[in-house]
């Protein structure tokens, strides 16, 4: 994957804050209120330069180009979930979601959720848990970038069970007591959740030496999206015919996906577990990998590197590794 043109790099980031504005512009005419134009207008604004500055980087510089971006976005929404809760009452958690749909208040959360976990999933996949999510904005900070694979047993199942704990709970104080959080409670269930939910992630990161380790095992918004994102039209694709399947994009996906294997069935990645970080198209050398728009036939294919497993990558030299990305780099020119 080459340098883009500054054409090309303009392109992609006026048409990304020409949706977000959009969005906010819509919502803002639909409900009457400035809250989301100011919201998405800002969100993208502050994503052009970012994108321009982190496509302008050469790919084997954009994975640790992403980090700083993605903590701009994640502060920039997490500042304004903040807002929401101060203004509206609106938890924007998936506590929140549930007191939302159950009491029938359409608020920030129930937006949120639409927006990022059950709808627009459909059609750019779970990029917001790779690029917007202030959780994983921190957790991609940390040290362990690169985790032994997937666990088995009962951690599949523990990010299920936190979701139906967070159900259960919200459904009782509402069913039971027609409870539903004023602004002191609202903030209170914000702040203690973000804060519960960086401790975990950070503990679970070093104990299973894996930044992503909360996303895979113990995220219950995470979860929403997995439907819709099963379907999503925006996927990564590889070329068999350029792949050299020494597996450096399995090696760099956070989310220990087995992309080599996807290409090589001739498929877009298929997984769900997917957040489009394009961890693996930066580090491909070859250039075998890029983002398309398209429709999958139905099925799950879930191809994902178990832990204790084959190491995921062949080891080549330095020296014939920067050979190859060079003579890569002439064919692409």
């Amino acid at each position: 994957m080459h340098t883009l043109t500054l054409r090309t790099r303009l392109i992609a980031a006026g048409c990304a804050t020409a949706a977000l504005w959009g969005i906010g512009a819509s919502a803002w005419a639909i409900s009457q209120s400035l809250a989301p134009l100011i919201f998405f207008g800002y969100l993208g604004t502050i994503i052009a330069p970012g994108m321009l500055f982190h496509l302008s980087l050469p790919p084997a510089k954009r994975i640790a180009g992403r980090r700083p971006l993605v903590a701009a976005i994640g502060i920039g929404m997490l500042a304004a979930a903040l807002a929401r809760v101060l203004a509206q009452h609106s938890i924007v958690a998936v506590e929140g979601f549930f007191f939302e749909l159950f009491s029938g208040v359409a608020g920030a959360a129930l937006l949120h959720f639409a927006i990022a976990k059950l709808f627009g999933p459909l059609i750019f996949g779970r990029v917001y848990c790779g690029w917007a999510c202030w959780t994983g904005a921190l957790l991609d900070l940390l040290p362990f970038r690169h985790s032994d694979g997937r666990r088995s047993g009962v951690w599949r199942y523990l990010r299920y069970l936190h979701l139906l704990v967070s159900l259960c709970l919200v459904a009782a104080l509402w069913f039971g007591f027609r409870y539903l959080p004023d602004r002191v409670d609202a903030l209170i269930w914000f702040l203690g959740g973000v804060m519960l939910y960086y401790v975990l992630g950070v503990t679970l990161a070093f104990v299973l030496r894996d930044n992503r380790a909360f996303c895979k095992y113990l995220c219950p918004a995470g979860v929403l999206a997995l439907p819709a994102a099963r379907g999503s039209l925006l996927k990564v694709r590889g070329d068999p015919q350029r792949c050299n399947a020494l597996g450096e994009c399995v090696a760099a996906c956070p989310m220990d996906i087995r992309i080599t294997d996807y290409t090589h069935h001739g498929v877009r990645v298929l997984s769900s577990e997917c957040i489009l970080c394009q961890a693996c198209i930066n580090a491909c050398p070859d250039g075998s990998l890029s983002l398309s728009f398209g429709i999958d036939p139905p099925g799950r294919l879930e191809l994902l590197r178990d832990h204790g497993g084959a190491p995921p990558v062949t080891i080549i030299p330095r020296s014939l590794r920067k050979v190859r990305r060079k003579r890569t780099l002439r064919k692409l020119q």
